[in-house]
This record gives C-alpha cells, sequence and structure tokens, in this order.
C-alpha cells in the first residue's frame, strides 16, 4: 500500500470509528488498512470475515459474561470445576482499594472489561506502584467496544482482577495453549511460548503436527514443542467449554500435568488479522457455518 492510500485509509478509519451508524463500515475500512484485502461481511467465506459476521450479528451484549474475566469464572466452576481456575488475590472496582503491601512478590493484575489490559509483576520490589496505578486507572477509563466494535464488551464493568502467578507452580516457561473450536470441536491449536526471549506462535493440528508457516514470519515459533502428556484431556476440556458456540478460541495451560482456564475468546484479534499460514484463512472459514440468513 503506498504513502497516500494509508494514509487515505488512516484518516477514513479514525472519521469512521466513532460514528456509531458506520460499525461495518470502520470494521472493513479497519480490515483494509491492516491486511490490504478488502472485507467480504455480505457473502463471508473466509475465518477472519465469518468473524466479522459474527460480532456484527451474534455474539452481542447478551454473551458478555462469557469475556468478563471474573464473571466468567462462576461458567468454569459449573462445567469444569474450581480446580481448573487460577486462585485470584481480589477483585476491585478502584485501584486505590487495591493493598500494594499484601500482595505476594509475583501476581498478575487484568482489567476485567477487554482485551490487552494487563499487569504482569514478577518482582514486586522493581515494580513503580504510582505508575502503574495510573495505568490501571487508565484501563478503567476505557470501553473496549470503542476500539472493534465488538458488543459482547460493551456493557462489562470495568474492574481490576488480580491473580496468582501461574508462573510460580513451574519451573519451566509457560506455554499457552489456544484451542481454536469449531460448532463445539476443537480443530487447531495455537500454541504461544518463548523463544529468544519473545513470546512466538505456532499452529498445530489434532494430531500435533506442526502447520509450517512461511520462514520469513518474526514472530513464528521455529522450535516445535512437546505434545502435553495431558492433550486428550486439555481436548475435552476445550470441547466441554465451546459445545454452544459456532466458533470460540478457548485458552488453557497445562502446568505439571493439571489444566488451568485462560479465557474465552469470541474474536481472536478482533478478526482483523490474517491466518500465518495464508491457506489457513480459507480452511478454518469453511469450518464455520453461519446460520442461515448470512448465506447469501
Amino acid at each position: 500500500m503506498n504513502f497516500f492510500k494509508r494514509k487515505y485509509y488512516q484518516i477514513l478509519t479514525k472519521y469512521l470509528q466513532n460514528k456509531p451508524n458506520k460499525v461495518e463500515e470502520y470494521l472493513k475500512s479497519s480490515y483494509y488498512l491492516k491486511n490490504e484485502k478488502h472485507l467480504n461481511i455480505e457473502n463471508p467465506k473466509e475465518i477472519s470475515e465469518k468473524i466479522q459476521w459474527l460480532k456484527l450479528n451474534l455474539y452481542t451484549e447478551a454473551y458478555k459474561d462469557y469475556v468478563d474475566k471474573y464473571e466468567v469464572r462462576s461458567h468454569i466452576k459449573k462445567v469444569l470445576g474450581p480446580e481448573y481456575l487460577v486462585d485470584i488475590i481480589g477483585v476491585y472496582d478502584n485501584v486505590d482499594d487495591i493493598d500494594f503491601e499484601s500482595l505476594p512478590n509475583k501476581f498478575v493484575m487484568k482489567g476485567t472489561h477487554g482485551s490487552g489490559y494487563n499487569v504482569i509483576v514478577e518482582d514486586k520490589a522493581s515494580l513503580d506502584w504510582q505508575k502503574t496505578k495510573r495505568e490501571l486507572n487508565k484501563y478503567l477509563s476505557l470501553n473496549y467496544y470503542d476500539k472493534y466494535k465488538e458488543l459482547i464488551y460493551k456493557d462489562i464493568k470495568p474492574r481490576i482482577l488480580v491473580e496468582h502467578f501461574l508462573d510460580q507452580l513451574s519451573d519451566a516457561a509457560i506455554v499457552d495453549y489456544k484451542f481454536l473450536c469449531f460448532h463445539g470441536e476443537p480443530k487447531y491449536i495455537y500454541a504461544k511460548a518463548e523463544e529468544d526471549g519473545i513470546r512466538k506462535r505456532s499452529y498445530y493440528d489434532m494430531e500435533w503436527n506442526k502447520i509450517e508457516l512461511p520462514s520469513e514470519k518474526p514472530n513464528y515459533l521455529r522450535r516445535a514443542l512437546d505434545k502435553p502428556e495431558n492433550f486428550d484431556e486439555m481436548v475435552e476440556t476445550a470441547r466441554k467449554l465451546a459445545k454452544d458456540f459456532i466458533f470460540i478460541r478457548v485458552d488453557l495451560y497445562s502446568i505439571q500435568g493439571k489444566i488451568y482456564f485462560g479465557e474465552l475468546t469470541f474474536f481472536p484479534k478482533s478478526g482483523m488479522k490474517r491466518v500465518m499460514s495464508e491457506p489457513l484463512n480459507q480452511i478454518m472459514g469453511d469450518l464455520i457455518q453461519l446460520p442461515n440468513e448470512a448465506r447469501a
């Protein structure tokens, strides 16, 4: 995309972002800006197009408790049991209510109402608490809906959830297993692990075959990950959590053979980033059968 075309789409996207009657136009403009490819919502084929359709037509405010990082815990307890949850230290409406002195040396703070509102603390002694409070207050002032128009986040009450640090349960680096589930069935795993000091990603099929990606991708995990010993249990766990949804991503951790729930994600990367393995964009799209009214 040349400079002038990019500038045009940047201006257009910014203009459309705060126009409540131009949501679809905003998504199309934003998608083109990120991918240099037009977004087909009218007759969606690829996975990102179908995710945008689901965003606009199905997964609305009624689903908010599945993505509220505190409220979803009740759902997990009901479907799986409390043993799958990371222990929490507290949930707070106000940052000033957090007793910093009583927190352990390692902990994680998350905004319950969006994605990316995280503060990961591995050494409390080195943390600038006043700066962190400003950061948390900024998170509390935001409505994640404004970013990519995901109605599922629009009415979530902003709070700060403080959890124990999973890493303290194991000496090994944590792998994040993200199960991509279609009509209740896990079909692919998107795994994130550390390599060269950076969190990188790779894809696996359900036989734990690594799907090779173009070598020039900078955040592609080169090394192959070992298949978790409790992989079958993880698959069944993801299946239980995905059974009521057309498409959902179920994030899980496996620490010393014990499974922990991470989160449920209806719109990975808000459907704005294409899958790094190009054929998967269409293959995964074909796995999503939208309701009859979505088909031409």
